[in-house]
């Protein structure tokens, strides 16, 4: 949310027979990342076979062998590889529809960036100078060397979204460049690998508003660029007086973990107080104590500026109020719903119930959705606001009930982890709420019939006597339509999913 870091970009040299070379192992991407697919190792050695057109001819032993016997062929001589530079930089830009944005607000702005990219609809949010991550790279067979990229982002850029109206993309550029030793062109070779970004989030639950007319542009290199060798990542650097204040906030953090353990499995002991256990609970999402702040600078801020927003989003949503709300038609009462809370995380559920007790219209069906969508100024905007909502509208979870006989109906809407947390920017913002689409009746029921008893206009009584009643449900019945917005925030919260999609290891080749 307040940083970025990019780390593990790794340059090695294989000898391989077609002299190319590549970055990793772990899977391969074009060189413009464009959703490639992944292919495993034995998809590789086959590809790169003369038999792979016949590989399906072959049983699982019978492909090994002829595998084994065109990897044991005579081996081409390794060289030392030369890499004449290699940079890498962050990039943010947006996209507007030009049927619903006027685009020629932003002309003027795509101009002021440090990355041209392929796209020209695209306008810079954040562009930052190329940082130099070596010159003059030589690599010796079978030799490894990994570039450390870190950079703070500024806190008030918008999150990732991927809308109609606009779109909000961040990209890692990465580029290098190879000697021309005859083998190869000499051509440099850029990638783009995109990340997702959250808002920046304050103590009192605000987030900060993007000028998309004042893009943030850095002509200082701020990044923070460091060179590993394998040794770095086996044996860290450490000294002795960090090592030992590290060893001591860790002995001291477990004691006190076993401690209150030890408390909470006896109840018994009147020595301690429940409110002291809660607090020593607590405790452990407060700011660092003094002596952990003895602790090395860089490693106090790695710790803080990623849980800093995850606490205070998970703070602001478990501290949320419930809510409740009457709805009504026509000045009469059709139904009360009650909400868990307000304020939710990505990737949690809206819990709800709706309490049709004492209601003055019966309610046939109902439905209810959690949707989003996107708010233009007039400024800017090409169309009507209902126009633009309608066209921008999502939705993510809906619950469909028959309730005619219903006096509660409860409901769960799941929030998806992918989604886009709520934003606001000086000419788009979106926004989430929940949806509820009611059938009623055209006529009030009673006063002394309650709306759910079964002598309501919809059955028609066929044999009523002392024992028993019999009732048909008729044919046709008059009912009204109507439908209403309840609003909710909702907050990014980063978890698994950002991990699996943006976090695996990127290769290409450089030819």
């Amino acid at each position: 949310m307040g940083g970025i870091k990019i780390r593990g970009y790794q340059v090695s040299k294989t000898g391989r027979k077609d002299g190319r070379r590549c970055v990793d192992t772990h899977s391969m991407i074009e060189p413009f990342y464009n959703d490639a697919s992944r292919r495993s190792s034995m998809d590789s050695l086959a590809s790169a076979n003369p038999y792979h057109g016949r590989a399906s001819q072959f049983s699982a032993p019978r492909l090994s062998q002829i595998l084994l016997r065109s990897s044991t062929g005579p081996a081409v001589a390794k060289k030392p590889e030369h890499l004449l530079w290699g940079f890498a930089q962050v990039v943010g830009n947006f996209i507007v529809d030009p049927t619903l944005i006027n685009n020629n607000e932003f002309a003027p702005l795509k101009q002021r960036t440090m990355y041209r990219p392929h796209d020209t609809r695209t306008t810079p949010v954040i562009s930052t100078p190329p940082s130099i991550l070596f010159v003059d790279l030589d690599l010796a067979p079978g030799e490894t060397k990994k570039f450390s990229y870190k950079l703070k982002l500024p806190n008030d850029i918008p999150p990732s979204h991927r809308g109609k109206a606009i779109r909000f993309s961040y990209s890692l550029v990465v580029g290098t460049q190879r000697a021309n030793n005859g083998l190869s062109t000499g051509q440099g070779q850029v990638v783009q690998i995109p990340f997702r970004v959250l808002n920046h989030v304050t103590e009192d639950g605000s987030r900060p508003i993007y000028d998309l007319m004042n893009p943030v542009v850095m002509y200082k290199d701020e990044a923070i660029v460091e060179a590993f060798s394998d040794d770095d990542f086996k044996k860290p650097k450490l000294n002795m007086r960090r090592r030992a204040s590290n060893k001591t906030a860790s002995d001291k953090a477990r004691d006190e973990f076993i401690a209150y353990v030890n408390a909470l499995s006896n109840p018994t002991n009147g020595s301690v107080s429940f409110h002291e256990i809660t607090r020593r609970e607590s405790d452990a999402y407060e700011e660092p104590t003094a002596e952990q702040n003895q602790d090395d600078e860089d490693i106090a801020e790695k710790r803080m500026l990623g849980r800093a927003c995850a606490q205070i989003v998970s703070r602001i949503t478990n501290s949320s109020t419930k809510a409740m709300f009457d709805i009504g038609k026509s000045h009469m009462r059709v139904a009360q719903l009650h909400l868990t809370k307000t304020s939710y995380r990505l990737g949690e559920a809206v819990l709800g119930v709706l309490d049709f007790e004492g209601a003055a219209l019966p309610t046939y069906e109902v439905s209810i959705l959690l949707e989003s969508n996107e708010v233009v100024e007039s400024d800017i905007a090409l169309r009507q606001p209902h126009q633009i909502a309608r066209i921008s509208r999502k939705c993510y979870a809906e619950h469909h009930s028959f309730c005619l006989s219903h006096q509660r109906l409860s409901f769960s809407l799941p929030i998806p982890t992918i989604a886009s947390p709520e934003f606001q920017t000086t000419g788009v913002k979106l926004q989430y709420y929940i949806k509820l689409e009611f059938i009623v009746s055209q006529k009030a029921v009673q006063a002394s019939t309650p709306a759910t008893s079964t002598a309501s206009p919809s059955f028609i009584p066929i044999n009523v006597d002392e024992r028993h009643r019999h009732y048909q449900a008729a044919q046709n019945i008059n009912v009204s339509t109507f439908d209403c917005q309840i609003p909710i925030r909702v907050y990014g919260a980063p978890g698994g999913t950002d991990r699996a999609v943006y976090g695996r290891p990127y290769t290409f080749f450089v030819q």
